[in-house]
């Protein structure tokens, strides 16, 4: 991880924050074949739901049948409902290892003294309210993009509930961490929008 941040400053000569956000980047090129499975599960989910309802209302007296009839149903159209996780679960090590190259950049050989992003230290944390506020705003309209339409209100409460706490987090973290957060948000909300345009609707020309 040090060593792929050293390139970018050293070599392509940018500054720390520019840095990371094209680790960001490349993280997400290289998960890239994840995020398309991922999605693709998600885009199913979304079409299944009518029949979904139908059997959680005709056998709502009957868990195991509604159980075993939920999985025949993922299994004829072929979809993952954990398939959402793995891009993320992929990134917790990347997170881990920057979080540690900031906590402790002398350990890495890296100068971090003036390492600056828009004004921002990159090495500090609990003093950035407004990149708080924009990781959770992009937390929140990627997982607007993501969630399958639920009459469940727990569900709807999570939509609420998890960008406070990411934003919560971004600011309790190093601006870098939230810097790396944001910029996979973001860059995840385009890839989004790209591979539904583009690779869903091919596939699914019915899904609009």
């Amino acid at each position: 991880m040090a060593n792929i941040l050293t390139f970018f400053h050293d070599t392509l000569g940018v500054g720390w924050g520019m840095a990371i956000i094209l680790l960001t980047l490349l993280v997400k090129v290289v998960l890239f074949p994840f995020t398309l499975s991922q999605i693709r599960s998600m885009e199913g989910l979304k079409k299944i739901q009518p029949e979904m309802k139908k059997i959680q209302e005709k056998y709502k007296h009957n868990p195991e049948e509604q159980q075993r009839k939920v999985m025949e149903l993922y299994q004829k159209h072929k979809v993952n409902p954990f398939g959402g996780c793995l891009p993320l679960l992929l990134q917790l090590p990347i997170l881990f290892a920057l979080f540690n190259v900031l906590r402790v950049p002398e350990n890495y050989n890296l100068d971090f003294t003036n390492a600056y992003f828009l004004t921002m230290d990159l090495t500090k944390s609990h003093s950035y309210w407004l990149l708080a506020a924009i990781s959770g705003l992009t937390s929140y309209l990627q997982q607007k993009m993501t969630t399958v339409s639920t009459t469940d209100p727990s569900q709807s409460t999570l939509m609420y509930v998890m960008p406070v706490f990411m934003g919560y987090v971004t600011y309790t973290l190093k601006a870098g961490i939230g810097v790396y957060w944001v910029a996979s948000t973001v860059i995840g909300i385009v890839q989004q929008w790209i591979i539904t345009k583009f690779f869903i609707h091919e596939e699914q020309p019915e899904i609009k």
